[in-house]
């Protein structure tokens, strides 16, 4: 119960939507300041709830969808319909004024559906719901409140799967194991997610976006094997970002894109040994339901 009670705190000290408009500003104290910030200094959860240069919108993304399990019988690709809705702070760097370093905060609802599109009759298909938030930062970049902008997310996020559909034309022994398979994650629920997004603001009203997600849904998870391999996963993430604070000084548009590249390649890494070598990666954990959706959308400010 101890994870549940902790994740429910930090849910409720996050409130959030997904962002992609922007407002100029230079003053840093008027941002969102809600996760683990590791700095050179060490380590340390910090949580805040500032609401200033609020941005508020809602997005729908709609997604190719592609569970796996590890070693396990191929599941059918299914339809991700997802709402978002949260708010983003904007700071203005001031060696840089055609970028903007961005945060936002997420609240995310999605469904998954086989039956819409991608349905595969040779795989055993799933369908299921998520719940969940993420953390987002990145950049800006453009003059005005038009431009693209460029996202690195991570979150939490609750689950439900089940599956939808038995193959056709598969033989028995295969479905019996993906059949299997895909019901033994009935009753896990936790699980993180990881995102890279490049989108377009038009006007800081309409922003369409592409992204590639990761998402797990962790199989009897652990409390404190988890929060070490997360502790782990931004320890690196910050050495990342500490390697690059020189080139966004000299370059800030060519940094900026160098930073999604490499924290999504280290994501997708981390991402990657979490689904084959144990959920907790690096400590002893079981196998996850991994994930992999290429989605598009679109967003609107109020």
């Amino acid at each position: 119960m101890l994870r549940y009670a902790v994740a429910g705190l930090l849910l409720l000290l996050c409130t959030g939507v997904s962002a992609t408009a922007q407002r100029d500003t230079t003053d840093s104290s008027d941002s969102l300041d809600t996760g683990i910030r590791i700095g050179r200094g060490g380590v340390g959860l910090q949580l805040g709830f500032r609401l200033p240069n609020q941005l508020q919108l809602l997005r729908l993304t709609a997604g190719y969808s592609m569970p796996s399990v590890d070693d396990a019988p191929s599941l059918s690709p299914a339809l991700a319909l997802e709402l978002d809705f949260g708010n983003l702070t904007s700071r203005r760097l001031r060696h840089a004024t055609s970028v903007a370093e961005l945060d936002a905060t997420t609240i995310r609802v999605a469904a998954l559906s086989p039956a819409v599109a991608f349905g595969d009759s040779s795989r055993v298909a799933l369908e299921g719901w998520r719940f969940g938030f993420q953390l987002s930062s990145g950049h800006h970049l453009g003059e005005g409140s038009s431009g693209v902008y460029l996202l690195h997310s991570g979150g939490w996020t609750w689950s439900y799967v089940r599956p939808s559909t038995a193959p056709r034309n598969a033989d028995s022994m295969t479905t019996a194991v993906a059949l299997a398979t895909a019901d033994s994650y009935r009753t896990s629920h936790f699980g993180a997610n990881t995102c890279a997004t490049i989108g377009y603001s038009i006007g800081g009203t309409v922003t369409i976006e592409a992204s590639y997600q990761r998402v797990l849904l962790y199989k009897n998870h652990v409390f404190f094997p988890w929060l070490g391999s997360l502790l782990l996963e931004g320890l690196a993430q910050s050495a990342l970002s500490a390697a690059l604070v020189g080139a966004q000084q000299r370059n800030p548009s060519a940094a900026a894109i160098a930073t999604l590249v490499l924290r999504s390649a280290l994501s997708w890494g981390i991402y990657q040994l979490r689904s084959t070598s144990g959920q907790h990666f690096p400590f002893k954990g079981n196998t996850p339901l991994l994930w992999d959706e290429l989605r598009i959308g679109i967003g609107m400010q109020f």
